[in-house]
C-alpha cells in the first residue's frame, strides 16, 4: 500500500534531493512553493536514479498537457511484483482496493508513487499538492493522484525509466501501532473525503467500523476516532468533475 515520506528537486536541473523528515507531506508541500523550476521531482531519499530516468520521464511529460505525472518503474522489495509504479483500484466491499499493475510500457496508473514521480509545478500546485491532512505519511499520493483524475489530468506509469527504491527508511523504523494507526487514518479518510455518492461513502465507513470492532488491534479504532475527528475540520470535498466509477475505468488493470 502507498504512503511515504517525500522531498522534492527542480526536475531541468541537477536531481537535488532534501534529506527526509519526520513531517514528510509539510515540508514537501513548502518545498513545492519554494522550487522555481518549470518541473518537479518527487523524490525520495532512499531512491536511486538510473541515468536516464529523469529524461525518459521529461520526455513522457512533455508529450501530453493532459498528464499530470509520470512515474517510472519503481524496483522494491516492497511489490510483489517487483514494480511498485503502476496501480488500479476497484471498490470491493465499501473500500477501494489498490492493486499493482505491472506492465512494459506506458499506461496509466491510478496515482503516481510518492517515493519517485516527476510532474509540472503548476499542475502540483494548482490541484493543492500533498494534503496535509495526511501528515504524517500514508495515502496522500493516493490523493493526489485521484484528485488530478478528477480533474480531468492523468497519471502514467513509464516502465522505459527505471529507479530502485530500498523502500520503508523511515517509516519502517517506527513502531508498528504507530504505522497502523497511522495507516487506518490515512485510508478511512482518503475514502470519507474522496468518494462522492453518499452510498459508497457509508459503505466504506461501515466497512472501516466493523475492522475496528472485529480486529482486535487498539490502533485501528484509534485511527478510525482520528480519521472522523480530522473529517470534521477537514470536510468532503467539492464533487466535480469524473465520477469514482469514471476514474477507475480510465485506469484498468495493466
Amino acid at each position: 500500500m502507498p504512503g511515504t515520506d517525500h522531498t522534492s528537486s527542480d526536475a531541468p536541473l541537477n536531481g537535488r534531493r532534501q534529506p527526509e523528515q519526520p513531517d514528510g507531506v509539510g515540508d514537501l508541500w513548502a518545498g513545492a512553493f519554494d522550487a522555481s523550476g518549470e518541473l518537479l521531482l518527487i523524490l525520495n531519499d532512499d531512491v536511486e536514479l538510473e541515468p536516464s530516468t529523469v529524461g525518459v520521464l521529461q520526455a513522457a511529460l512533455s508529450a501530453d498537457e493532459r498528464v499530470f505525472a509520470v512515474a517510472p518503474r519503481i524496483v522494491s522489495p516492497l511489490a510483489r511484483c517487483g514494480d511498485e509504479g503502476g496501480k488500479s483500484g476497484a471498490l470491493r466491499a465499501g473500500l477501494l482496493e489498490i492493486e499493482e499493475s505491472p506492465a512494459d510500457t506506458r499506461h496509466p496508473t491510478l496515482y503516481a508513487v510518492g517515493c519517485c514521480f516527476l510532474c509540472r509545478r503548476e499542475d502540483f500546485r494548482d490541484l493543492g499538492g500533498f494534503d496535509d491532512v495526511y501528515a504524517p505519511f500514508f495515502w496522500e499520493d493516493v490523493d493526489l493522484g485521484y484528485r488530478a483524475w478528477r480533474s480531468g489530468r492523468a497519471c502514467l506509469h513509464v516502465p522505459a525509466a527505471r529507479c530502485r527504491h530500498e523502500g520503508s527508511a523511515t517509516i519502517g523504523a517506527r513502531p508498528m501501532p504507530e504505522r497502523e494507526k497511522a495507516f487506518q487514518r490515512s485510508a478511512a479518510l482518503f475514502h470519507l473525503r474522496n468518494l462522492q455518492r453518499p452510498a459508497l461513502r457509508a459503505g466504506a465507513l461501515g466497512a472501516w467500523a466493523a475492522q475496528a470492532l472485529f480486529d482486535g488491534r487498539p490502533a485501528i479504532g484509534e485511527g478510525l476516532v482520528e480519521a472522523l475527528a480530522r473529517f470534521a475540520r477537514a470536510g468532503r470535498r467539492r464533487p466535480e468533475g469524473l465520477s469514482d466509477e469514471e476514474i477507475l475505468a480510465r485506469v484498468p488493470p495493466a
